[in-house]
């Protein structure tokens, strides 16, 4: 629980609006999304281990494929290569159970709304499966039209876009908002922005990492923002 006369509880107090990341904040879902993508460039025969999915979570697709090949191959992907290896992890996630969300995530998105912050959700993911479930899952919490995706940006995290197309979308200031993220990149973004970040580390990254990313803070579970 944020004690009411801690920095962190005050810091809240003065925003309007909350910007959520998906993945790994409001569900359950990075080592999916790790068996996934190693999976599927081991079946090219290009090595990418699950760490690097943490450390590189929040990428667009084509950004993440891009960053391998040029480590591995010294260029970039080609279309067709970018095509076949996220199709391929698309395939081996589909195999899996529905990922579900943190239940504290979910309690603590209701104490937000009750208090009248303006929820929103800024994640890589553009894949139609994880953010129609998101409405499901969240719904009366979450619309679709305080969803940035991976489709509304060029550039993914940890480039700013993501994070400053929510703030023109939702009209509100960056100082006017708290940023919460569990990756590297999605932290960097976020305060690339000028965003207050919460980081909460659901991963297998050490804190450090987080705090190295740029956090204002770093916390192990939502729970620890319980604040009405």
């Amino acid at each position: 629980m944020v004690d009411r006369n801690s920095s962190l509880y005050k810091t809240f107090h003065n925003k309007k609006g909350i910007f959520f990341d998906m993945d790994g904040v409001l569900y359950d879902s990075m080592g999916y999304h790790a068996e996934a993508w190693s999976g599927a460039f081991s079946h090219f025969g290009i090595d990418f281990p699950q760490e690097m999915v943490y450390h590189n979570e929040g990428r667009t697709a084509a950004s993440t494929i891009n960053l391998v090949f040029q480590e591995n191959e010294n260029r970039n992907a080609t279309e067709l290569e970018i095509d076949r290896i996220y199709s391929k992890k698309t395939e081996i996630i589909a195999d899996y159970p529905d990922a579900l969300p943190f239940k504290s995530a979910k309690l603590l998105m209701e104490n937000l709304k009750l208090q009248g912050f303006a929820i929103w959700v800024v994640t890589g993911s553009s894949q139609d499966k994880f953010l129609d479930a998101l409405l499901l899952d969240f719904e009366g919490l979450i619309t679709r039209d305080r969803i940035v995706s991976g489709r509304d940006v060029t550039h993914g995290k940890p480039h700013p876009e993501p994070y400053l197309t929510a703030l023109e979308k939702s009209g509100l200031k960056a100082d006017e908002v708290v940023v919460i993220e569990n990756a590297p990149l999605g932290i960097q973004s976020a305060k690339a922005a000028g965003i207050y970040t919460v980081a909460v580390n659901t991963g297998i990254l050490d804190d450090c990492v987080l705090w190295d990313s740029g956090a204002d803070i770093v916390i192990d579970d939502l729970k620890e923002l319980e604040i009405l």
